[in-house]
């Protein structure tokens, strides 16, 4: 495989990505770094504005108390009572110091998946290239990434969570895995779709999956009053199986695209729909890990997961797509820098860049441009499932 030597690679360089890694990395870092150091600062000032993180504190605290945290209909705490538990000692810490320091783990974790997945796929790098090819990777992240970041959304550690279950996958460390995938589950069922994947593909973790999935839905039992907590147990299952038919709102997924053309489908329909695709990422992923086992085949995997929860998943938001700009961000790396690949990588750039117009035209695009862009790299996904070893990763020595 081929690096690049990033300390010759700047203006002595031919190559228009060559010269424009320095720049991207030092770009992205710095626009990373002060983002979230501005959000804590705001949050520290008022934790309750452009935040969901009161909802995380509320069902925390409400749970020790015995509170019905969960409430009627389709809004609330749509969470499984495993995360009020998890969340519990950010809560104990208060409103301020408590749903900062939840922004800072959430952040500090998803870029040490980054970080770990830039060294998987590049072990030879030295630190200080790495270093660049990171903060190019945050700057392709970053578009899709601004209001989850501010809001505080528990989807930036679960897809933290995610990614770095699929780099243990990688590394054949499977109880790690499934305890890395065991907690995104319990901070977000939307993990379950990854946790089917990688249950079916490989044996050797979907037993153990089964035994941390089972010790974390018990979690919440562990309670000072385990019939209260049954209880309320049973109101957060019903609060789930409510809240997976949203119904017609401000939804990203793929029917936010459809609406916008004006073709409204039936929920047999869209079932229908789901259920094939869910067949045919079934089967991409199958044809990945046979022809490509190890970190190429997990992060594909990784990546089909994320893009049928952002097309098929009725509640996807414009916040949600933080896991499709990491999926973005960990491709960018691999074939920026260590497969050499100039299309691809203009090509993901271009993608970025419509979220970054999505961003700043918010009133005009949400909703629709979200679920498109996601559209548009399917070509690109299904080339990456289907290549073979060689043609995936030494194709192109030089651009």
């Amino acid at each position: 495989m081929s690096n690049v030597n990033i300390a010759t690679a700047g203006a002595g360089s031919r190559d228009p990505l060559d010269r424009l890694l320095p720049v991207a990395g030092v770009v992205g870092l710095a626009l990373f770094v002060l983002f979230n150091l501005v959000v804590v600062v705001l949050v520290l000032r008022d934790p309750s504005a452009s935040s969901v993180v009161p909802v995380y504190r509320n069902g925390a605290l409400g749970w020790w108390r015995g509170e019905d945290i969960f409430g009627a209909g389709r809004e609330g705490f749509l969470y499984l009572p495993s995360f009020a538990v998890l969340y519990t000692p950010f809560a104990l810490l208060g409103p301020n110091v408590g749903d900062a320091l939840w922004r800072v783990v959430s952040v500090v974790l998803l870029a040490f998946a980054l970080w770990r997945a830039s060294i998987l796929a590049m072990p030879s790098m030295p630190a200080r290239d790495r270093l660049l090819v990171f903060g190019a990777a945050l700057l392709f992240l970053m578009p899709s990434a601004f209001s989850a970041l501010r809001n505080g959304q528990a989807t930036t550690i679960l897809t933290a969570l995610m990614l770095l279950s699929a780099l243990s996958i990688a590394e054949r460390r499977w109880w790690l895995a499934a305890l890395l995938l065991g907690l995104a589950f319990a901070i977000k069922p939307l993990a379950f779709v990854m946790m089917l994947l990688v249950g079916v593909l490989y044996p050797k973790l979907g037993w153990r999956l089964l035994v941390v999935t089972i010790g974390v839905l018990l979690l919440p039992l562990v309670n000072p009053d385990p019939v209260v907590a049954f209880h309320l147990y049973g109101l957060g299952i019903q609060k789930i199986m409510v809240a997976g038919d949203p119904g017609e709102g401000a939804w990203a997924d793929i029917t936010g695209l459809l609406h916008s053309l004006g073709i409204w489908l039936s929920d047999p329909v869209l079932t229908a729909i789901r259920i094939v695709i869910a067949a045919v990422v079934l089967g991409l992923a199958y044809i990945t890990k046979r022809r490509r086992d190890g970190l190429d085949a997990a992060i594909d995997i990784f990546a089909l997961s994320v893009v049928y929860l952002m097309l098929m998943n009725p509640r996807t938001e414009a916040n949600t797509y933080i896991m499709f700009g990491s999926v973005l961000a960990v491709y960018a790396s691999i074939v920026w820098n260590r497969d050499r690949l100039a299309g691809p990588t203009w090509f993901l750039g271009a993608i970025a860049f419509g979220f970054l117009v999505q961003a700043l035209t918010f009133k005009l695009t949400n909703l629709w441009l979200q679920p498109l862009l996601c559209l548009a790299f399917l070509p690109f996904l299904v080339w990456r499932c289907l290549a073979a070893p060689q043609a995936a990763t030494t194709s192109a020595r030089t651009r």
